[in-house]
C-alpha cells in the first residue's frame, strides 16, 4: 500500500452493473498528483468532443485529494470531474466536508462512474463491500433527507453521503451534489449529470487507516501551520463573518443588478451592517467545520421549516439577485437551493434576468404563469426557485441557465444573459479590475476560483499596509513578486501594471490546481489574504512527509502547470479558442462608481496577449508544441496535430 493512498481505484458502470476495483497507476500520483490532476487526465483520456455531456460515456468522477484522510490540517477535499452540461466542457467542482477522508478510510482514492442505470440507483461502499442499490424510494427526495434514510437503512450514522435533489433528477443544469453542512459541489452541473445517469447518491463508510511516511513530521508540520489560523480565522469568521452581508450587498452592482439601486436602497444597505449583525448574534446556533479543520467557517442557523441551514460566504447572494436586504430571506434562500440542490450563484442570476426580462416587456404574465416579476418580492424570488427546481412553467426555460433561457426565449433576451463560456458569472462588481475581469476570461471555474488572492484585495491598501502584510508573512507569493504588490500600479486605475496582474493570475490559477490535487482547501491555502499554508516549500514538506515523494517546489510548481495546460487542451481540443476567453460586453460599457475606472477593450487584450504569452500559449490560446513537451504532455500534442489544432 502506497503511503497517503489506498492504491486502489473503483470503476463503476451503471449500464451494465458492473463493480470493478483496480490499481491505481503509481504514474498518475507522479504527474498528476491526485483529486484533479488524476481527474483531468482520466477525463482527456476517455472523454474526447465525440462525447457529449448526457452520454452515458462521459464520465463522473470522484477524487479524494492526496493528503485528504492524513492529519494534514484542512485536507479534506474531494474533486468531481466531468463534461459539463453547462458549458459542454472540462468542469470540476471541489467540495470539503467529509466524504473524500472516508472514501480513503474505505479503501479507494478515485471512483470513476460511466454509463447510465435504466432506473434509480445508489452506489454503496462500506469497505470491500460495494454494491449498486435501488434508489426509488430515494427518488424525489431532499439531499439530507437522502442522507438519513441511507443511515437508517445501514444502521450507520456515520455513513457519508453526497446525493442530489429534485433539481438534479430533473436535470436542472446549475443541479449541485449535496454533501454535510454546506459542503457543495455547485458550479457547472455536477448533479445534473448524477441525475442523467440516475445516480441519486454516494454513500461511503469506512474503517481503515491511511498509513503517512513520516508521522513524527507531519505532527510538526501540522502544529506549525495550526499555530497560524487565529489571523485567518479572526479574517474569516470573526471579522468578515458579520459584514459577509453588508460587503457582499455593497459589492453587488453587477449584470442585471447593474442599475438598480436608488439612493433609498444605499440607505438600506448602510442599515444592513448594524441589522446583520444583530440577525447574526441572535440567531446563530453554532460554528460547523469540515473534517480536520480549526478555522470552522461555516454557521449554522434555524431554517424556515425547522431544520438547520448552514452558510458560509454566500449569505449575501440572494439580496444582489433580488434586492431583499433581509438576513431572514437570505436564510430561506440558501435553504431552498440546498433542499433542491441548487446553484446559489446561477440561481439568483435567473431570477435577477427573469425580472429584468420582465421589466423590459421580453416576458409578460402570460409566459410566468400569471406571476408579476419585481424587484425587492420575497413571494416572487422563493416562488421562481421552486418552478426552477421542478421544471415547471417559466422555470422550465431558466433552469437551463442564462445561456440557453436567453436563445430560447429571444426577442433581445440574450442582451442579458451574464456569462462567460456559457457558466453564469457571480454579480459582483469587480469585473472592470483588471485582476477579476481575466480572472473570469480565463478560469474554468469564473471568477469564484481566484477572487481572493492578494491583487484583488491587498493592493488597494495604502503602501504602509502593504508593507506590514509582508512584514507579517502573510505573502504567499514568492518573494520576487513582492516588487508588484509594493510597486506595481494599481490594476483598478490608472495604468496598470500588465505584468504584475498577469504574474499573480497565473500564480494564483497555480495554486488553485494545487490545492484541488492535494485536498488542501483554499481557506488554509490563500483565501481572503491570509493564508495559514503560506508557502509551496511548506507544502512540499507536507506532501513528502504524507507520501514519501521526493518533491521540491519546482516539481511541484511543475506539475500544477501541467494540470492546467493539460485542462486548456481539453477545451481547445472541445473548439475554445481566444474568442472565449472573455467578459460579457456589458462590463466594457458599465462606468463603475469613482474613482474606479472602466474597463478598457484594448488593455483587456494586453492582459489576454501577457498571460497567454506567461501560460506558454499562442496567440489563440493553444498551449504551443514547445510548452505542452516542457510538460510531459506529448500524447496531447499528438492528439491535437492529428485534429488539425496544432501544425506545424
Amino acid at each position: 500500500m502506497p503511503y497517503g493512498r489506498t492504491g486502489t481505484t473503483l470503476e463503476i458502470n451503471l449500464s451494465r452493473g458492473k463493480v470493478e476495483k483496480r490499481q491505481t497507476d503509481p504514474e498518475l500520483d507522479a504527474n498528476y498528483l491526485a483529486g484533479k490532476g488524476t481527474n483531468t487526465k482520466l477525463l482527456w483520456d476517455r472523454v474526447p468532443p465525440e462525447v457529449g455531456a448526457f452520454s452515458p460515456d462521459n464520465l463522473f468522477i470522484v477524487g479524494a485529494g492526496l493528503l485528504s484522510g492524513t492529519l494534514v490540517p484542512g485536507a479534506n477535499r474531494t474533486c468531481i470531474t466531468y463534461k459539463s452540461p453547462v458549458t459542454d466542457l472540462h468542469c470540476y467542482s471541489n467540495l470539503g466536508g467529509f466524504f473524500g477522508p472516508e472514501l480513503k478510510y474505505a479503501g479507494y482514492d478515485t471512483i470513476i462512474i460511466t454509463g447510465k442505470s435504466p432506473s434509480p440507483v445508489y452506489l454503496w461502499i462500506n469497505n470491500d463491500q460495494v454494491e449498486i442499490r435501488d434508489a426509488n424510494h430515494l427518488w424525489g427526495k431532499t439531499p439530507h433527507e437522502t442522507q438519513r434514510i441511507i443511515r437508517e437503512e445501514t444502521k450507520n450514522e456515520k455513513v457519508q453521503t453526497m446525493a442530489i435533489g429534485p433539481a438534479g433528477e430533473n436535470k436542472v443544469y446549475f443541479a449541485t451534489v449535496e454533501h454535510n453542512a454546506t459542503a457543495v459541489a455547485g458550479r457547472g452541473g455536477a448533479g445534473t449529470i448524477m441525475g442523467d445517469k440516475n445516480l441519486k447518491a454516494i454513500a461511503v463508510y469506512g474503517t481503515k487507516d491511511v498509513t503517512v511516511a513520516n508521522t513524527p513530521r507531519l505532527i510538526e508540520l501540522g502544529e506549525h501551520i495550526i499555530s497560524r489560523t487565529w489571523g485567518t480565522r479572526q479574517r474569516i469568521v470573526e471579522r468578515t463573518g458579520y459584514t459577509y452581508f453588508r460587503f457582499g450587498v455593497n459589492w453587488g452592482d453587477e449584470g442585471n443588478c447593474s442599475g438598480v439601486r436608488t439612493p433609498e436602497h444605499q440607505k438600506e444597505i448602510h442599515n444592513l451592517a448594524k441589522k446583520a449583525t444583530d440577525f447574526i448574534n441572535q440567531n446563530k446556533i453554532r460554528e460547523v467545520a469540515c473534517a480536520n479543520c480549526v478555522i470552522r467557517c461555516k454557521q449554522a442557523y434555524l431554517n424556515p421549516e425547522g431544520g438547520h441551514t448552514f452558510i458560509k460566504c454566500g449569505p449575501y447572494y440572494p439580496m444582489i439577485a433580488t434586492q431583499i436586504l433581509e438576513p431572514e430571506f437570505s436564510i430561506a434562500y440558501l435553504h431552498l437551493c440546498e433542499k433542491y440542490g441548487l446553484d446559489l450563484y446561477t440561481t439568483g442570476n435567473c431570477i435577477a434576468f427573469a425580472i429584468t426580462l420582465y421589466e423590459k416587456g421580453i416576458l409578460t404574465k402570460k409566459d410566468t404563469d400569471g406571476l408579476h416579476l419585481e424587484w425587492k418580492n420575497a413571494k416572487v424570488a422563493l416562488s421562481l426557485i421552486e418552478k426552477i427546481a421542478r421544471r415547471e412553467g417559466i422555470g422550465d426555460i431558466l433552469a437551463n441557465g442564462t445561456y440557453r433561457a436567453a436563445r430560447q426565449i429571444g426577442n433581445g433576451a440574450e442582451n442579458y444573459a451574464f456569462d462567460s463560456k456559457k457558466l453564469d458569472l457571480m454579480m459582483i462588481r469587480v469585473y472592470h479590475q483588471h485582476h477579476f475581469a481575466l480572472a473570469a476570461a480565463i478560469n474554468d471555474k469564473g471568477i469564484e476560483r481566484m477572487d481572493s488572492s492578494a491583487p484583488g484585495l491587498v493592493i488597494h491598501l495604502p503602501r504602509e499596509q502593504r508593507e506590514a502584510y509582508i512584514a507579517d508573512g502573510w505573502f504567499s507569493y514568492p518573494k520576487a513578486m513582492e516588487k508588484y504588490l509594493l510597486d506595481g500600479d494599481d490594476p483598478a486605475t490608472g495604468n496598470p501594471d500588465l505584468v504584475a496582474n498577469c504574474q499573480f493570475s497565473a500564480y494564483d490559477q497555480e495554486q488553485y490546481a494545487i490545492a484541488d490535487a492535494t485536498g488542501l482547501c483554499t481557506y488554509w491555502l490563500g483565501f481572503w489574504m491570509c493564508p495559514a499554508i503560506n508557502s509551496r516549500t511548506l507544502i512540499t514538506d507536507l506532501i513528502s512527509s504524507a507520501t514519501g515523494m521526493d518533491i521540491d517546489e519546482a516539481e511541484l510548481t511543475k506539475i500544477a502547470r501541467r494540470i492546467i495546460t493539460l485542462g486548456r487542451a481539453y477545451n481547445v481540443r472541445e473548439g475554445i479558442r481566444r474568442k472565449d476567453d472573455c467578459v460579457p460586453k456589458h462590463v466594457f460599457q458599465r462606468t463603475p462608481p469613482p474613482p474606479e475606472m472602466k474597463l478598457d477593450p484594448v488593455t483587456f487584450k494586453k492582459l489576454i496577449d501577457t498571460f497567454y504569452k506567461i501560460s506558454g500559449w499562442d496567440s489563440d490560446g493553444i498551449p504551443t508544441k514547445e510548452t505542452l513537451g516542457d510538460f510531459g504532455l506529448d500524447y496531447v500534442r499528438q492528439d491535437l496535430e492529428q485534429r488539425g489544432i496544432l501544425t506545424a
